[in-house]
């Protein structure tokens, strides 16, 4: 089985549609916002798991120097159309997040949000991310499902009322699968401890920033039926540093 390849064909897949999805490119101001603290200088950074290019397209707009990477050649299509319409001057590249095509050092920061849990090799790919980096790599992640029968009841119902909103089979496979899902050790979301004991195995010392609230603005701002089935669920940023912090 080349999992891979039938993650590439899954987001190549989702690429004209994966802007509709909740939660993926809302509340653009309020990421400004973030990312403004997280990033006080111009800088260049790598956007990996890049997608359709939300959090670069930002970080350009605040004037940094960005490479979007992504595995779907899709994805990085609908990318550079949304670039190209703002004028912004963003490389995106196509490439592994777990084998970077980037010499060592080449970008003051990494940075990727959603990306761990559809990795086969999470700690692979942390370790290829702070090897770019100069200064740190953050990941903005979170615990997406916690497999208790409330949860799979929510979705399940949720699902059926989002497809007659949206006028699609509610059934239709909206994750990998589960014979490509038994490969990705993150599947349904990152447990922090298990996220901050693998930044510090790569020589990363983390710094946590809770952003459970940014979770809270992105289901306030769902459709009902949306949030109908999204859960509060632990979210939060780490920044890991390539040099300690005091």
């Amino acid at each position: 089985m080349n999992v891979k390849r039938m993650i590439r064909e899954y987001w190549d897949s989702r690429s004209n549609s994966y802007d509709r999805s909740p939660g993926h490119v809302c509340l653009p101001e309020v990421w400004r916002s973030i990312l403004s603290e997280v990033f006080d200088s111009t800088t260049s950074i790598l956007d990996v798991g890049t997608g359709t290019g939300f959090l670069a397209l930002i970080l350009a707009e605040m004037g940094h120097e960005v490479v979007g990477l992504d595995i779907s050649e899709g994805m990085i299509r609908e990318a550079k159309r949304k670039a190209e319409r703002r004028k912004l001057k963003i490389k995106f590249v196509l490439g592994d997040a777990e084998n970077l095509p980037f010499e060592d050092e080449s970008f003051d920061a990494v940075i990727g949000r959603h990306l761990i849990w559809t990795l086969p090799n999470p700690k692979v790919a942390l370790s290829e991310w702070a090897r770019v980096a100069r200064q740190k790599v953050v990941v903005i992640d979170g615990k997406w499902m916690d497999g208790s029968l409330s949860t799979r009841v929510r979705k399940f119902i949720g699902r059926i009322l989002i497809g007659i909103y949206e006028r699609r089979n509610p059934f239709r496979q909206i994750h990998y699968g589960k014979e490509i899902n038994k490969h990705l050790p993150f599947y349904g979301g990152a447990e922090m401890g298990a996220m901050l004991d693998m930044f510090r195995s790569v020589g990363l010392h983390p710094k946590v920033r809770d952003l459970t609230w940014v979770r809270d603005l992105q289901i306030k701002d769902m459709p009902f039926v949306y949030r109908i089935a999204w859960t509060k669920r632990d979210y939060f940023m780490i920044e890991g540093f390539k040099n300690r912090i005091s």
